[in-house]
């Protein structure tokens, strides 16, 4: 690879794909998708890119001469036998242990189908890669430098499709009534002392510096790659979907996150989260009524979303943002699906898109239900405060 590294101009092009080094000087004026598209990955390893937009047998098809090797393939310079440049294990005769067959049949697997057959091993392969994904964008990493690579945009909309996932069992909540989902919001002001003293606790600056990193990547790599496509070429929609959503949330934030609101009075549970509600079969985790409990006054932002809803056009803006999020999510999952970091073998690539989209129509479904829920039907009231039904 620092050999091919040093073939990264447009008069001297390779790229690695699949572990063949490939010279495409001469193809870049010939490559359908412009010159931009390929230079992008000059020196480097294309396979991810590469393998996401063609069938497998177009390089055999259409640039068969561009072949010019594989990676590694150069035979390594012999080693001195004994002296002191010889490993002192080596010399009384212990052999390393040779990792070249584990990776050898780990790249089978890739190709084909994994240890677990059928639908059980696409399922467990898919949230094995999920879930390490996810857990890197938490795990310290290296600095942050902008480059080609994608995985800082796959990672941080893993991450913040499990946060979306969260925020829709949260917003369950109105369905239980004003102190299920005041004490719900509550519950995220009470962390404010994690958020190194402004409004916001340590999870949702975190989600914020995952949104701003999804953006900026995502931007760029549309600014390198995609930019020399046509609209009608389809290489725009996750953009266009994207930047709409960025809209969409905006608002949104300033609506229910910034918004001004009513008080309400509830008790919250004196230590976050009210557990011994579990074993009365109860589910008023976020506040109690024990006699003599502490009263608060917080946010009425039950009142505000019935508020907000009344309205049929905030219903239908909503409704039409749940539809592009859901577009959004199916166009970037079959993207993500392929990708080497998640190690899918090739062969559940089908059914773990699949199983994606059921996924993002079954959560898109739970949102779309918070808007007419409190559109059709009025308010309940609480323990504490009583809710008068919305004009």
């Amino acid at each position: 690879m620092a050999e091919v590294g040093k073939h990264n101009t447009k008069s001297d092009c390779w790229v690695v794909v699949d572990g063949q080094v490939l010279d495409v000087t001469s193809f870049l004026s010939e490559h359908p998708g412009g010159e931009l598209a390929i230079l992008t990955f000059a020196g480097k390893d294309a396979t991810e890119e590469f393998n996401m937009i063609h069938p497998p047998d177009v390089i055999g098809k259409y640039a068969p001469d561009s072949v010019i090797g594989m990676v590694g393939s150069g035979a390594p310079a012999p080693a001195a036998s004994g002296g002191l440049a010889e490993p002192l294990l080596a010399k009384s005769g212990h052999q390393g242990k040779d990792w070249s067959k584990s990776e050898k049949n780990r790249e089978l697997r890739m190709k084909g189908e994994g240890k677990v057959g059928g639908w059980i091993g696409a399922i467990l392969y898919m949230v094995l890669g999920f879930l390490k994904e996810v857990l890197f964008t938490i795990v310290p990493q290296k600095n942050v430098v902008f480059n080609g690579d994608r995985v800082g945009l796959t990672r941080s909309a893993m991450f913040l499709f499990v946060f979306i996932i969260i925020h829709a069992v949260g917003n369950l909540h109105v369905f239980l009534g004003p102190d299920d989902f005041n004490g719900y919001g509550y519950f995220y002001v009470r962390l404010y002392w994690t958020g190194f003293g402004m409004k916001a606790n340590i999870v949702e600056e975190y989600i914020l510096l995952a949104a701003l990193l999804h953006v900026v990547v995502a931007l760029k790599r549309t600014w390198d790659i995609s930019m020399s496509y046509s609209v009608a070429s389809g290489k725009l929609n996750l953009a266009f979907s994207g930047v709409t959503l960025l809209t969409f949330m905006m608002i949104h934030l300033y609506q229910f996150r910034f918004g001004d609101t009513h008080p309400y009075v509830l008790c919250p549970p004196p230590y976050l989260l009210n557990l011994k509600t579990l074993l009365a079969l109860r589910l008023n985790l976020f506040w109690v009524d024990d006699p003599g409990c502490k009263e608060v006054a917080v946010r009425d932002i039950y009142r505000m979303e019935f508020e907000v809803f009344q309205s049929l056009g905030w219903v239908l803006f909503y409704l039409a943002a749940v539809i592009i999020f859901s577009t959004h999510m199916c166009l970037g999952w079959q993207k993500v699906v392929p990708a080497p970091a998640l190690e899918i073998p090739k062969k559940y690539h089908g059914r773990a898109i699949h199983m994606g989209y059921i996924f993002t129509i079954f959560i898109a479904l739970v949102y779309a239900s918070f808007p007419f829920y409190c559109h059709i039907f009025s308010m309940s009231g609480g323990s504490l405060s009583g809710e008068p039904a919305t004009p």
